[in-house]
């Protein structure tokens, strides 16, 4: 085969064209920088870190709940107002017009261009709205009381927020 026969069996396939242009514009893709903005792999990163978070504190409850005489197979759920609550520096201008005082505020950044970044004061950890913890031994009022105590001075949360029910034998 010939050289020109090559061309023109590729120039009458268009599966050929086909691939080769969306080659062509997959190398493109790789090549030319994106300017998308990390709010999309931020909010998956919250997304982990909350579960991360939540898988971490159920363990120690259940460690905890089973260190309890006559409780064992403990399972919990925690369940969480909201999420991380990060709270940025800023500088606060407070300037008097004929209408009275008018203030702007501006957030303390570092760094610069695509690399600037607000500054971090606080990182709230997200407050427990409820848990439930399934256990055997949890169908006694003395062990669920018992654990509802435990659980709400250790970690703060209302003993109305705090369900323990007997697990399957």
């Amino acid at each position: 085969m010939d050289k020109k026969n090559v061309f023109n069996r590729i120039k009458n396939d268009k599966t050929i064209i086909v691939v080769v242009i969306l080659i062509i514009i997959g190398v493109l893709l790789m090549i030319v920088p994106s300017n998308k903005t990390n709010s999309s792999s931020k909010i998956i990163n919250d997304s982990q870190r909350l579960e991360e978070y939540g898988n971490s504190i159920e363990s120690k409850i259940a460690e905890l709940c089973s260190k309890v005489r006559g409780v064992s197979d403990v399972s919990v759920s925690i369940y969480f107002d909201s999420g991380f609550e990060t709270i940025y520096a800023f500088n606060e201008e407070s300037k008097q017009t004929s209408s009275g005082f008018n203030s702007e505020k501006k957030y303390v950044t570092v760094g610069s261009g695509n690399d600037e970044s607000m500054v971090c004061v606080v990182e709230k950890m997200p407050s427990i709205c409820g848990i439930a913890i399934v256990c055997k031994g949890g169908g006694s009022p003395l062990i669920a009381n018992e654990l509802i105590n435990l659980i709400s001075a250790a970690y703060g949360v209302p003993k109305n927020k705090i369900y323990i029910a007997e697990g399957k034998r």
